[in-house]
C-alpha cells in the first residue's frame, strides 16, 4: 500500500510539473509588433477582441466579417488602439469559392502574412431533423472555408515562418444534443488541422498550427446557449465563464508560443477530452441530461 502511495504521488507531482510548465507565460508583447495578421469573423466576440489585442500590440491588421457596417467600427477602434494599420473586408465564409479575396487583399494591403487566425463561426441551437442543406452550409462556414483559406495562405505565411490559429470548441471532443453539425464541422476541424500540422513538419515547413479548443465563454452567442442548454439546469453561470477579452489573449499568447494546442478553460476542456476517451458513456449521460427539449 505504502509502495502505491509513493507511485501515486509521484505521478501526480510529475503531472502538476509539467501542468505549470506549459502554463507558464513566456510573451513578449513587442514579438508582434509589425506583424501581419488576418482576423476573419472579427465583427463581435472572441474575434473583435483578437482584433484589438493585436492592436494595442502594434500589428498590422486585416479584418473579415460578414457585416461591414461593424467591420468599419472595430478597424477604426483599433486603430484608435494602436495598430499600424487596420483593413477590413466583408466577406461571406459560405461562399467558399470567394475566400481566395481575403488573401490577395492580405498581400496587397499588408504586403505578406505572419498570423492568420481563423475565427469565424456558424451554428444552430435546434435538433436534427434530417436538413442535410443545413449542415453543408454549416460544413462550408465552419470547415472547408477554413481550409480554403489556410491552404491559400501558406505559400505567404512559408515566407515568413508564420502562423495558422485555428480557433475551434469543445463540441470538436463530443457530439453535443442539439448541435451536432456545430460538433461535426469542429470534429473536421481537429482531424484537418492536427494531420496539417505533421505534412508541414514532415514537409520542414516552418509554419506552426495552433488548434484553440475553447469551452464556454462569456459572449452574446454563448449566453443564448446557456439560455437554452445550460442555465436551464441550473449548473453554470454567465458570471463563471472567462470573457472574451480574456480568451482573445490566451489565443494571441498560444500562437506567439507556436503552441500545438490551447485548452481554454483548460480544467474545463480537457477535463472533457479525457472523460470523453476513457468515459464516453458517462459523457453521453451527463451531455444529454443538460438539453431541455423543450425550449429547443
Amino acid at each position: 500500500m505504502g509502495r502505491f502511495r509513493k507511485i501515486t504521488g509521484a505521478i501526480v507531482l510529475v503531472c502538476a510539473i509539467y501542468i505549470a510548465y506549459i502554463m507558464r507565460d513566456t510573451f513578449d508583447p513587442e514579438s508582434i509588433r509589425g506583424k501581419k495578421v488576418i482576423v476573419t469573423g472579427a465583427s463581435t466576440g472572441i474575434g473583435e477582441q483578437i482584433a484589438y489585442h493585436y492592436a494595442r500590440l502594434g500589428a498590422k491588421i486585416l479584418i473579415t466579417a460578414r457585416r461591414e457596417n461593424l467591420l468599419k467600427e472595430v478597424s477604426k477602434k483599433c486603430i484608435e488602439l494602436g495598430a499600424q494599420e487596420a483593413h477590413y473586408l466583408p466577406m461571406d465564409m459560405a461562399k467558399v469559392n470567394d475566400t481566395g479575396r481575403l488573401i490577395v487583399e492580405a498581400e496587397k494591403k499588408l504586403g505578406g502574412l505572419d498570423y492568420l487566425v481563423l475565427n469565424h463561426a456558424l451554428y444552430y441551437w435546434e435538433l436534427w431533423d434530417g436538413n442535410i442543406e443545413k449542415l453543408q452550409n454549416i460544413m462550408n462556414v465552419n470547415f472547408m472555408s477554413f481550409v480554403s483559406l489556410a491552404s491559400k495562405a501558406l505559400p505567404m505565411l512559408t515566407k515568413t515562418n508564420g502562423s495558422i490559429v485555428v480557433v475551434s470548441s469543445a463540441a470538436g471532443y463530443i457530439g453535443i444534443p442539439s448541435m451536432i453539425s456545430y460538433s461535426t464541422s469542429k470534429f473536421a476541424i481537429h482531424g484537418f488541422f492536427f494531420g496539417l500540422s505533421q505534412e508541414l513538419a514532415m514537409k520542414n515547413i516552418n509554419v506552426s498550427v495552433t488548434l484553440c479548443v475553447l469551452g464556454s465563454i462569456n459572449t452574446d452567442h454563448a449566453r443564448i446557449g446557456l439560455q437554452k442548454f445550460i442555465n436551464a439546469q441550473g449548473w453554470m453561470h454567465e458570471e463563471d465563464l472567462p470573457s472574451a477579452e480574456e480568451t482573445a489573449m490566451r489565443i494571441i499568447k498560444a500562437s506567439a508560443a507556436r503552441a500545438r494546442k490551447l485548452n481554454f478553460p483548460y480544467e474545463q476542456t480537457r477535463l472533457l477530452q479525457l472523460l470523453s476517451i476513457f468515459f464516453p458513456e458517462l459523457v453521453d449521460k451527463l451531455v444529454s441530461i443538460q438539453v431541455d427539449v423543450n425550449v429547443l
